[in-house]
């Protein structure tokens, strides 16, 4: 198949120096004559330009849309008509992240793959009114910051300042200011409210306490629910419903404690208390919600990943929790509910034991990872089997919207493969910068140089 080739005028950003000369600043958005359309099929071999032997968009095929970073660019995959589009030309592209009707992107522009700051940017799918949001100060550029609105084109970023509202067309609004405490705000699932939490000044004996809010974006109204004494409140996420939240305690705001787990609470706003769920690593990515709200997520303490973990569901609602068996002699990560509840893929290694630490020798670790399998159970936990065919050194699992596929990161690579096991096809990779580090923290990896939307 061959792909139109459409040409696109560079965007030319000029800057009068102080000595009156005109200098040419470069943009990600800055690009080259060659078209923005990606025909993969001409074989070009360039770590610009996508070949057949890094991306097979047929893999994807109605899949919906797929942003991704490639060399540090950013780009698309068009799921129904496998157009691949080269957005960015010039600096990193980071945490791409698709708005609720997949027609914008926000992305992070920073100097390179390890920058902790950056400028927030704006784009269309189709590369069209790429915009800098201007005035917003990212000091720690990642996509906590970032969270679209579920039912319009609003992003809030929480920066510096506060927190802001930014249209994908129009100005910003900083709609809070003042120091958020862990940075991450949160939308209601009507699109109504923000979450934030606010890390108030020391008192007399120099403890900081947390308050959790909720602001009204229609009307500004904000109203505090909770006082964490000497303690930090890190937000998880809404309830599926909007009645409440689930949030992380952090004792003493203390970074060591949290790495080790951090106990989870269930807060319904119409509750006189909160309840607990569970304890675990505070890592939202491990949180899935089925359609009828129950909450599926990794529990047990210790910053290592391969000793003590196991999944569980709880009912948010009456505090109750199903112990799922893990495998044997395994340790259960990255769970996810099916679209309609009544499976559960995860991942599944082998279990070292809390006296294992680290790895001296790097082949130690390479056959730690190679024990992470993909599995698939019910709902309640039975009939548990691992999809063998979907490889080794398993991370990430993510069903499609309508539950006959699930996309993984394996190899460096990201994959698909059938619900039952049937025909896994690589989609994209191998990723250059994934291969660098298989420890991560303790374990723990999670990709996010690529962003799905279904559809």
């Amino acid at each position: 198949m061959k792909f139109p080739v459409r040409l696109v005028m560079s965007l030319l950003v000029l800057v009068i120096t102080g000595c009156g000369s005109i200098q040419r600043v470069q943009t990600p958005m800055d690009q080259p004559s060659e078209s923005s359309v990606i025909d993969v099929n001409q074989g070009q071999d360039n770590s610009a330009i996508l070949s057949p032997k890094n991306l097979n968009a047929a893999a994807f095929k109605n899949m919906g849309d797929l942003a991704f970073i490639w060399e540090g660019l950013l780009f698309t995959l068009d799921g129904k008509t496998g157009e691949v589009k080269q957005l960015t030309y010039s600096r990193h592209a980071l945490h791409p992240i698709w708005s609720n009707d997949g027609e914008w992107l926000a992305f992070i522009s920073a100097d390179g793959p390890s920058s902790n700051s950056g400028q927030l940017w704006l784009v269309r799918k189709d590369g069209q009114q790429a915009h800098q949001v201007q005035g917003i100060n990212l000091e720690q550029a990642n996509d906590q910051n970032l969270s679209w609105s579920p039912t319009t084109n609003i992003l809030a970023v929480s920066g510096k300042e506060g927190l802001w509202l930014v249209p994908s067309q129009g100005e910003p609004t900083l709609k809070f200011k003042g120091l958020l405490s862990y940075a991450y705000c949160p939308w209601s699932p009507d699109g109504k409210s923000i979450a934030y939490n606010v890390m108030n000044p020391p008192n007399n004996q120099g403890n900081r306490d947390d308050d959790l809010y909720t602001l009204n974006v229609n009307s500004g109204e904000t109203v505090k629910y909770i006082t964490a004494e000497n303690a930090g409140i890190k937000i998880a996420t809404w309830l599926p419903d909007g009645s409440g939240l689930l949030y992380w305690l952090d004792p003493l705001h203390s970074a060591s404690l949290a790495a080790d787990g951090l106990e989870l609470w269930s807060l319904k706003f119409n509750d006189v208390k909160p309840k607990l769920v569970s304890t675990g690593l505070a890592y939202r990515d491990w949180l899935s919600f089925s359609p009828n709200g129950q909450l599926l997520m990794v529990s047990g303490g210790g910053r290592i990943i391969w000793a003590q973990k196991s999944l569980i569901i709880s009912s948010p609602e009456s505090g109750s929790t199903l112990e799922l068996p893990n495998p044997a002699d395994s340790i259960a990560t990255d769970p996810s509910f099916s679209p309609n509840g009544s499976l559960i893929a995860f991942v599944a290694a082998k279990s070292l034991g809390n006296e294992v630490w680290g790895f001296s020798k790097s082949d130690d670790l390479a056959n730690w990872v190679a024990t992470r399998v993909l599995w698939i159970e019910n709902a309640d936990g039975s009939a548990a089997h691992p999809l063998q065919s979907a490889g080794t050194g398993v991370y990430q699992p993510v069903w499609s919207k309508d539950g006959t596929h699930i996309v993984y990161v394996q190899n460096n690579s990201l994959w698909i493969i059938g619900a039952k096991g049937e025909n896994p096809e690589k989609i994209l990779g191998p990723f250059s910068d994934w291969k660098k580090d298989q420890f991560g923290y303790y374990g723990y990896i999670r990709q996010d140089d690529f962003a799905w939307f279904k559809s």
